[in-house]
């Protein structure tokens, strides 16, 4: 799967949509990624498309809960905030980590950014 369409949402996508997103286009297919997630294709679909019937906040939870967990190349077992907390950080040339982890997070593939710009090229 080269593309997943999260138009509906608009210029600033909430980030469990981006996160699903990037899970859709990690794993190859709606299906895959509802399965890894816990819920039916349905919904996956439903909700990349902005037409979710119900309230979003438990999908939320359950997408966050996947992700709460990460194996960072540079720091080992992190939490999803923690991930989310060192990508948004500034590049600081004279921080040997922060270069590594700089690096690292541009090609990502729980980072939505790195998704979208292998995307445009």
């Amino acid at each position: 799967m080269k593309n997943v369409d999260i138009s509906a949402w608009g210029a600033r996508p909430p980030e469990f949509i981006q996160v699903l997103a990037g899970l859709v286009l990690q794993v190859g297919s709606k299906h895959a990624a509802a399965e890894k997630i816990g819920v039916n294709r349905a919904t996956v679909s439903t909700l990349l498309a902005n037409k979710y019937p119900a309230n979003t906040g438990r999908m939320e939870k359950a997408i966050m809960a996947w992700a709460s967990s990460a194996t960072c190349p540079v720091l080992g077992e992190i939490t999803g905030q923690q991930c989310q907390s060192e990508r948004n950080k500034p590049f600081i040339s004279s921080n040997p980590t922060r270069i590594r982890l700089y690096r690292a997070c541009r090609s990502c593939p729980r980072n939505p950014a790195a998704s979208l710009a292998s995307e445009e090229r």
